[in-house]
C-alpha cells in the first residue's frame, strides 16, 4: 500500500529503502504489537531471573520485528502497489522469515505479561492443556491441517482477481496480509514446536513435511517467472521503476518467491538433518555405554 501518496519515480536501491510510513493500518498494528512485546519483555525480565538464553530470545523477536517494520512500514508496502517484486519481497519476509523467527523466540510469555494483572491471570488459564485456545491451536497446528491452508492461503491470494481486489482496497490488502501470515505461523508451528504445544513430529518426519511444501510453493513461482503474459494487470498503469516493464517486473517477483523461499526451506531442511545426526549419534552413545562390560578390578 502506498498511504495514499505517489512516490516519485525511482531507478537507485538508495531511493528504494529510504521510503518509509507508519501511518498506514498494517504499520499501526505492527507498531502495536510491537510495542506490547517490549513492554511484556521488560515487565518479565524485571519479575524473573534472566539468562543468555533468554535474551538470545528477546534479540531473535527484535530481529523478526525489524523484518516485519521493513515489510509492513518500510519500503515493500511502500512500493508494493507499484512494484509486483516489491510486493513479493513482503510476502516472503512475513511468511518464510518473521513467523518463524517470532516463533522461535517463543513471545508469548511476553505477551502476557504485558497485560493488566487480572487479564494475565485469565490468559494464563486459557493457555494451559485444556483452555479453549491451546485447543484450538493444537487442532489448527496439525500437520494435515497447517500444510493446506498455508499452501492453499498461498494460491488464493495470487489468483488474479484476489490479488487485484487486494491492491484496489487497503482493507482486503491488510486481510491479505493477516491471513499469510497467520497461516505462516501455523506452518511453521509443526516444525518449531514453541509452547504451549510442543510439536510431535520427529527430525525425519518435519524434513518430509516441508518437502511437502517445497514443490506446490516452486510451482506457483515457477509459473509466475515464466510466464510471458502479464498476470496481474493491476500493475500495467504504474510506473515503470528501475526501468523495468511491467514483465519484467513480474519476473523479478516470481524470482524472489521461487529463490529465497527455496533457499528457506532448504537451509530448514538442512538444520534439521544435521540436529537429526546429532540426535542418533547420542542415542548410539547412550546404547554402547550401556552394552559396554564394566571394567574388571585389579
Amino acid at each position: 500500500m502506498d498511504g495514499g501518496s505517489e512516490p516519485d519515480l525511482i531507478d537507485s536501491f538508495g531511493e528504494f529503502v529510504s521510503a518509509w510510513d507508519f501511518s498506514s493500518p498494517p504499520a499501526i498494528i505492527f507498531l502495536l504489537l510491537a510495542g506490547v512485546y517490549v513492554i511484556g519483555s521488560i515487565r518479565l525480565a524485571m519479575r524473573s531471573d534472566t539468562d543468555s538464553d533468554y535474551w538470545s530470545k528477546v534479540a531473535a523477536s527484535l530481529f523478526g520485528f525489524v523484518l516485519l517494520a521493513i515489510s509492513l512500514a518500510g519500503p515493500l508496502d511502500y512500493y508494493s502497489g507499484e512494484l509486483f517484486a516489491s510486493h513479493m519481497a513482503q510476502h516472503i519476509v512475513i511468511a518464510m522469515f518473521s513467523a518463524p523467527l517470532l516463533l522461535m523466540a517463543r513471545p508469548m510469555p511476553a505477551y502476557i505479561w504485558a497485560l493488566p494483572r487480572p487479564i494475565r491471570i485469565g490468559a494464563g488459564t486459557a493457555l494451559t492443556g485444556s483452555g479453549v485456545i491451546v485447543r484450538a491451536l493444537r487442532a489448527l497446528t496439525r500437520p494435515v491441517v497447517a500444510l493446506p491452508l498455508f499452501i492453499g492461503t498461498l494460491y488464493v491470494w495470487h489468483i488474479p482477481e484476489a490479488y487485484n481486489s487486494s491492491l484496489e482496497n487497503d482493507w482486503v490488502h491488510l486481510f491479505m496480509h493477516f491471513t499469510m501470515f497467520t497461516t505462516a505461523v501455523l506452518f511453521w508451528w509443526p516444525i518449531v514446536g514453541p509452547p504451549p504445544i510442543r510439536t510431535q513430529l520427529s527430525y525425519p518426519q518435519r524434513i518430509v513435511y516441508l518437502l511437502l511444501a517445497v514443490t506446490p510453493t516452486a510451482l506457483l513461482a515457477a509459473i509466475i517467472t515464466l510466464t510471458n503474459s502479464v498476470l496481474y494487470e493491476f500493475y500495467l498503469d504504474q510506473p515503470g521503476h528501475f526501468s523495468w516493464s511491467t514483465g519484467e517486473d513480474q519476473r523479478v517477483g516470481g524470482l524472489f518467491m521461487w529463490i529465497p523461499g527455496n533457499f528457506v526451506y532448504l537451509a530448514t531442511m538442512t538444520v534439521l538433518f544435521f540436529k537429526w545426526f546429532g540426535e542418533e549419534e547420542r542415542k548410539s552413545s547412550r546404547r554402547n555405554s550401556r552394552s559396554r562390560p564394566p571394567a574388571r578390578r585389579q
